[in-house]
């Protein structure tokens, strides 16, 4: 094992361990998301504790996480844990632990992961953060800022090609086909080639993608592998810092448009038992919702299961409680027993 890079250094020193061993990086993880479920029912100064769980998280994936060194890393192990059920049920356990417990945690309150707990999506808010603190007008692209964009990707993608003759690219550097990936399109929107909305669905692209090479035993390094690994991967950090590039010109750029965990959590949200909806009577349609969520899931106070991540800035900044967590599950179970009482209700 190559020698850890400095600040990183992992509780654990092996990659694998028994499964008395992994007890202590699960627990970490859930009791992130106990806290996440704790204080997500509190209104005053939510948003600021978001923020300090977002970095807690931050330092338990750094310092703790073996078993999941990246965005894709959820998808990949969980496809292996499931090829060892019924073989080596400890193994099996080691590495589908984590992605159960971010789908049933995802159906029973939303897709917090994405919004409180994923570490790429923590670099990406520290990265929006620095972009409002020098908020720009909202003008179309000047011709030098077309042409200055133009120039830039242009040159980026050319660096690309001129790697890939030298290199297996696919194998060996995977993670910049996603770096350039992003790049365009970010340059494509910001340009009004592309609509933002439609360009989101090649999340679904990049999760078929992962699933396609994890059952062909490809290796497909995850653009934020760089940041939690002691592997000396440059393609990887390359990726990272096109990512953190990347969202000070469109927040949470990866999360919107190339996130193949972000649209199965959104996938997800269509059937969890919390949702985000409006309080009947109480929008004004003001644009406040709109314009605090960063991932752009909200449209006339109509919030967007798909695209939501459940980080509550639009229900704590809505001056009129015009939005609302509202309990599915609870709904519809009241809406099937009213029938059944009318049924038993003599006519």
């Amino acid at each position: 094992m190559q020698p850890e890079r400095l600040p990183l250094g992992k509780v654990f020193n092996v990659p694998f361990l028994s499964l008395d061993g992994t007890s202590v990086e699960m627990a970490s993880l859930i009791f992130l998301f106990l806290v996440v479920i704790a204080i997500s029912g509190i209104q005053r100064r939510r948003q600021l504790v978001r923020r300090f769980v977002q970095g807690g998280s931050f330092l338990v994936f750094y310092y703790v996480v073996y078993s999941c060194l990246g965005v894709f890393g959820m998808i990949r192990n969980g496809l292996y844990g499931v090829t060892l059920l019924g073989t080596a049920y400890s193994e099996s356990f080691y590495w589908l632990a984590l992605p159960v417990a971010v789908i049933s945690v995802t159906l029973l309150h939303g897709p917090v992961f994405c919004g409180w707990i994923c570490p790429t999506g923590t670099m990406q808010d520290l990265a929006g953060w620095l972009r409002k603190r020098f908020p720009r007008r909202q003008r179309p692209l000047t011709r030098r800022w077309l042409i200055g964009l133009t120039v830039f990707v242009a040159g980026f993608l050319v660096l690309m090609i001129w790697l890939g003759r030298r290199r297996q690219l696919l194998i060996e550097d995977s993670s910049v086909h996603f770096a350039a990936m992003l790049i365009l399109l970010c340059y494509l929107v910001l340009a009004g080639v592309i609509d933002d909305l439609p360009s989101r669905k090649l999340r679904l692209v990049s999760l078929a993608a992962i699933f396609v090479t994890a059952v062909s035993h490809l290796v497909v390094t995850s653009p934020m592998h760089f940041a939690f690994t002691a592997r000396d991967d440059k393609a990887s950090a390359v990726t990272t810092l096109v990512i953190l590039v990347s969202s000070l010109f469109v927040l949470r750029s990866w999360c919107r448009y190339l996130c193949p965990w972000g649209y199965l959590m959104g996938f997800l949200h269509r059937f969890s038992r919390l949702r985000i909806q409006q309080t009947p009577g109480r929008c004004t349609e003001c644009g406040v919702c709109g314009t605090t969520c960063d991932v752009a899931a909200i449209k006339n106070g109509v919030v967007r299961l798909d695209q939501c991540q459940f980080c509550y800035s639009c229900v704590d900044h809505c001056p009129n409680g015009g939005l609302r967590v509202v309990d599915m599950w609870s709904q519809q179970g009241e809406k099937s027993a009213v029938p059944a009482r009318k049924a038993e209700d003599p006519a």
